[in-house]
């Protein structure tokens, strides 16, 4: 089993890898677009939520823009039945009420009610405002009802969840709660240089998010190319985008990761960073979730990880540079 990392300001410990439960929520869209990984059974994610649990998955990430909250009601129907209650990040956007005004009503906390009830539980144990804008200025932003929060027990901390990485260095130059959620992965790796010095000054926690590149870091792909589904919101990312990631993936297997070693070289990449607090991997299926368990309890696949695999590879997508 990996090490177990320390969530700052919580003082609990989970396996470095997590559950990302955006995959679960089911079809939905947003502005008019998908914003789902396609359909799935709620019975059958209820009872993949639950084996995660019991196979050692003790971290799990939501929100209640997946689906309205269809991923937080999944989450909570499995915690029921748990023999040991998981630590649980969950999200709320703002409105353009609150971003103008840098502050949070009451409607807000009605919000985080209703994430308590589909979640059953008294207390989420990190609440990060999701995809603000990169320009708010955390300093002015009054963290009064969010504290309230954390007295009254409701949450256990708080944090953002960025847009961008412009958007998690001002939260973490802010020291705007204690946690911060963004991409970190081998073909996104500027946090390493632009935001992980940050973390480590302010003791912050870091969830690193899409750690398989939007599941474009996946054997199939070096041999053929990526389709999806209409529902799925990856058919909208760029296609330019999209076949950069899948070049650099056949870079990686060019430079010597075998095919079968693809996603546990990648998921393993964050070992390297004592700042990494948890990696969330979104598992939709038995035989994903059987990989992933397979991959924590498994040093050897560690054995790829020197710069060399990464050398002609770029720290990320240049057109985000």
């Amino acid at each position: 089993m990996l090490k177990k990392r320390l969530w700052h300001d919580l003082n609990r410990e989970t396996n470095p890898i997590g559950f990302g439960c955006w995959q679960i929520a089911g079809n939905h869209t947003a502005n008019g677009k998908p914003n789902g990984w396609g359909d799935i059974d709620e019975r059958k994610a209820v009872a993949l939520l639950t084996r995660a649990m019991s196979s050692g998955i003790d971290f799990y990430d939501t929100a209640q823009g997946y689906n309205n909250g269809n991923s937080e009601m999944l989450l909570g129907k499995a915690m029921a039945n748990a023999k040991k209650r998981p630590l649980i990040c969950s999200k709320i956007a703002l409105t353009s009420d609150e971003i103008t005004n840098c502050n949070l009503n009451d409607d807000f906390v009605l919000k985080v009610e209703k994430s308590l009830k589909r979640l059953q539980t008294e207390q989420i144990d990190i609440l990060l405002l999701h995809n603000p804008p990169d320009s708010i200025d955390w300093t002015s932003f009054a963290q009064s009802i969010l504290i309230a929060l954390k007295e009254q027990g409701k949450i256990g901390t708080f944090g953002v969840s960025s847009i961008s990485i412009n958007g998690a260095k001002n939260a973490a130059k802010a020291n705007f709660g204690s946690t911060i959620e963004w991409v970190f992965n081998v073909f996104e790796r500027r946090p390493v240089t632009e935001l992980f010095p940050l973390l480590r000054e302010k003791k912050m926690n870091f969830i690193a998010r899409s750690p398989l590149s939007r599941g474009l870091i996946n054997p199939k792909y070096i041999t053929s190319e990526p389709k999806f589904d209409e529902n799925d919101f990856r058919s909208t990312l760029p296609g330019d985008w999209v076949k950069w990631g899948i070049s650099q993936l056949r870079k990686m297997n060019s430079n010597g990761v075998e095919s079968k070693d693809i996603i546990s070289f990648s998921l393993n990449y964050y070992s390297l960073f004592r700042e990494v607090t948890s990696t969330i991997v979104g598992i939709k299926t038995m035989e994903q979730l059987d990989a992933i368990s397979e991959i924590m309890n498994d040093s050897a696949s560690q054995k790829y990880l020197e710069e060399s695999v990464l050398a002609n590879i770029p720290e990320c997508y240049p057109k985000w540079k």
